[in-house]
């Protein structure tokens, strides 16, 4: 009985039959010279329209309404590392052993793939044109020196994270924003203001709206550039552009097109202004986009000058705040009234949604059902209870994807509730609450096609032991994994490591 060997795949074998004649040598170079010509055929089409192809997929899966497959897998899973020049501390900061000891274990044991560095500049007055971004500028408080920034981008890339500078614009007009640092309050007079309009500065002087308006976004612009460069310089594949400018980055009803045409300038040259642009605040901002992108750009202020562009090519994020603003008459959600989206590769928000009015430690499910405004206890008015689907509706008008630049809980009671966020009570150590809030939105968001990831905030380039009030805070992460908290032990459980999203 002839020896039958065992086939290298059921059902198949590599060598003849018993009785068959193997082919001829001619009969081989014969097959050879046929098939080559259209194996190099497949690869070359292969190479043209496989990425289109799975680009695709899932974009017609989503408007057939297929569930796809794995469409959590490759997300953002990252984290904010915040830090200023007001935070010096010893054996702390960007610069210090501590910094990459952290992001090491951000990528080692919660899977982080992404980390935002901030870039935080400073205006000493809300309403001025002058904004500090160099750290020996005049009233800057928060603006590291750019070594330390390279650094934090050096150390994050040797942990295996990918770091994305965002650019953010604190004030301090203590007179007038009442300790309120936040940049959605720069520039509130200019949002209820005609750009032919004349308002006092802090000196009692009379400046006009629109000049003063296009000097800070000259300034404003220049700040971008020089971080898009940065960015470039270290081949960064993601930049945040701004974060939660609400009274300057939609338009309004004194800002708009068919209120202040005038306020709209359509004549910058290399600018792409549209015809139909909601208002001067859209033009503005599409401006700042074009000067991080090109090689040069004309200033808003004076078409005749012009300065180096940012020459970046990668993806850009604008980090949206999830309301509006707390002065200025800017009540609508920032994320839903920006019209420049289509601008930009991503859509931004900082999730900060209050989930319950007042629950404390709600179930994981209520927490779900809030997401899509269903309960009874619900933090926002019913018209924007349905987060979910408000933010579904944004990234499906403008055909983006969407990534949480900002989100996360306190480790205390009703952290996720609007009491809390109105009377910010610091109270004991609650972590099955952060566990739980944080969860819910992974749970809520984690199949979502549209939605792209979550940097969690935060962690801080300081000692886990030695970090100020670890246990109320929002971080989830302890010295060593034993020790987090239980949200970090979780993340650590439900993630895995994934790649960047490149799409």
């Amino acid at each position: 009985m002839p020896f039958s060997p065992t086939p290298v795949l059921p059902g198949t074998s590599p060598l003849p039959a018993p009785g068959q004649q193997p082919p001829s040598k001619r009969a081989l170079r014969t097959g050879a010279l046929i098939t080559l010509p259209i194996l190099v055929l497949s690869l070359v089409v292969g190479q043209l329209f496989l990425n289109r192809l799975l680009f695709l997929l899932p974009s017609l899966q989503a408007q057939a309404g297929i569930a796809v497959a794995g469409a959590g897998s490759a997300q953002f899973q990252g984290f904010v590392y915040t830090w200023t020049r007001r935070d010096r501390d010893a054996n702390s900061g960007y610069t210090s052993p501590t910094s990459l000891k952290n992001m090491q274990s951000e990528a080692k044991d919660f899977h982080m793939n992404t980390v935002v560095i901030p870039v935080v500049a400073d205006m000493p007055l809300r309403n001025d044109s002058y904004i500090a971004w160099h750290n020996k500028d005049r009233n800057d408080v928060d603006t590291l020196p750019e070594g330390d920034y390279v650094q934090a981008i050096k150390d994050a890339q040797k942990a295996g994270l990918t770091p994305i500078l965002e650019l953010q614009v604190h004030q301090q007009d203590v007179l007038r924003s009442q300790g309120d640092e936040s940049g959605s309050l720069v520039g509130t007079s200019w949002s209820d203001s005609h750009s032919s309009d004349n308002i006092a500065n802090n000196n009692g002087a009379l400046v006009n709206v629109g000049k003063l308006e296009r000097a800070w976004f000259d300034t404003y612009t220049a700040f971008a550039v020089h971080y898009a460069q940065l960015s470039a310089q270290n081949h960064l594949p993601f930049f945040i552009i701004g974060n939660d400018l609400v009274n300057v980055s939609y338009d309004t009803t004194e800002t708009n097109a068919k209120n202040d045409p005038r306020g709209i300038d359509r004549n910058v040259p290399g600018d792409s202004c549209p015809q139909d642009a909601s208002g001067r605040r859209e033009c503005e901002w599409r401006h700042v986009v074009t000067a991080i992108r090109a090689q040069t750009y004309s200033l808003l202020s004076d078409h005749k000058k012009s300065a180096s562009g940012g020459g970046y090519t990668g993806k850009l994020i604008y980090a949206a705040n999830w309301s509006g603003a707390s002065d200025g008459g800017l009540s609508d959600p920032e994320f839903e009234k920006i019209t420049w989206w289509d601008a930009v590769d991503f859509i931004g928000v900082d999730a900060y949604f209050p989930l319950t009015q007042n629950q404390l430690d709600p179930p994981l499910d209520q927490l779900i059902d809030a997401w899509h405004g269903k309960g009874t206890s619900l933090g926002l008015p019913s018209k924007l209870a349905n987060i979910y689907d408000r933010l579904g509706k944004v990234a499906a008008t403008f055909d983006r994807s969407l990534v949480f630049t900002a989100a996360g809980y306190a480790s205390v009671p009703s952290s996720n509730s609007a009491a809390f966020q109105t009377s910010n009570v610091t109270s004991s150590p609650d972590q099955a609450e952060q566990a739980n809030d944080m969860r819910a939105l992974l749970l809520t968001f984690s199949d979502t096609v549209w939605w792209s990831g979550v940097f969690w905030s935060a962690d801080r380039p300081i000692p886990r032991d030695k970090q100020p009030n670890w246990a109320v805070n929002s971080g989830w992460a302890g010295p060593t994994l034993p020790t987090s908290k239980q949200a970090g032990q979780w993340l650590a459980s439900y993630y895995k490591t994934v790649p960047v999203p490149t799409n």
